[in-house]
């Protein structure tokens, strides 16, 4: 009954977050890091929606997620594309890598799958372990919503297969400002299901302020945050999406409150 990333959870994914599908994120990454020299991270990468067109567009990036599905699918798209990223697996909250980077992205408000300040602090300071000093942070936070109730079935077919994904039920913590969802994967062969796996996610959100005191906390500087993907779009009540940019000044704060 817990959210993890299986096989099908993979399949499904890939299947409705292929390589190139922008909610207009990847042309902003690709801008963000067009002056980047050096490597970059791509945390929570997934299958490679957004790493495969930074590497196309010849940004020298790695890729980083927990699920060994997820990454497995990540390396045949590459692979197919003729990519030869470093693709590692662990856990944004607490992951450790020898390489250093000029830059660490987590795009898609990944970032909200972490429940509560010490977890997403761990993620935080372990992106500051990777950079260089100087490095830049660049991650997307999901504005608050309230949601409640079922979502719409979304389905993908391709020749007698048919993947389906829907959200049946959620609930609002308003103290902890986190929402839990329950997700039916299924997949069918000539309408008959092959596959059922029901899965709970939990989504945490934060406020600009709390997202800035976390950054600030785990000893970023330089916080800057813009609104749906535009570089002078100041962070709004209507935004889909948040992304702060930081600096990794390269020394390790005390830690407080782990």
């Amino acid at each position: 009954m817990h959210w993890a990333a299986s096989s099908l959870v993979a399949e499904v994914y890939d299947r409705g977050h292929p390589p190139g599908f922008s909610y207009g994120d990847i042309e902003y990454y690709t801008r963000a890091l067009r002056d980047v020299t050096g490597p970059v991270l791509d945390v929570a990468c997934g299958t490679g929606r957004i790493l495969v067109p930074l590497l196309e567009a010849g940004i020298a990036a790695d890729g980083l997620d927990l699920s060994p599905e997820m990454l497995a699918i990540c390396e045949r798209h590459c692979r197919a594309r003729g990519l030869r990223p470093r693709l590692h697996r662990g856990d944004m909250a607490g992951f450790r890598l020898d390489e250093r980077y000029e830059a660490v992205i987590i795009p898609a408000g990944s970032i909200k799958g972490l429940t509560g300040r010490a977890a997403v602090l761990r993620a935080l300071r372990a992106m500051g372990g990777v950079l260089r000093p100087g490095g830049r942070l660049v991650a997307d936070v999901a504005p608050p919503r309230l949601v409640v109730g079922s979502k719409p079935l979304r389905s993908w077919a391709d020749g007698e297969h048919l993947w389906t994904v829907q959200t049946v039920h959620a609930e609002y913590d308003a103290a902890a400002n986190h929402v839990t969802e329950y997700l039916r994967y299924e997949k069918w062969h000539r309408g008959r299901a092959t596959a059922t796996e029901l899965h709970t996610f939990g989504v945490q959100f934060w406020s600009v302020r709390e997202f800035h005191g976390l950054l600030t906390e785990a000893g970023f500087s330089d916080i800057t945050v813009v609104g749906d993907y535009h570089e002078d779009r100041e962070p709004g009540t209507h935004d889909d999406d948040w992304t702060f940019h930081a600096v990794w000044p390269g020394s390790q704060p005390e830690r407080i409150g782990d």
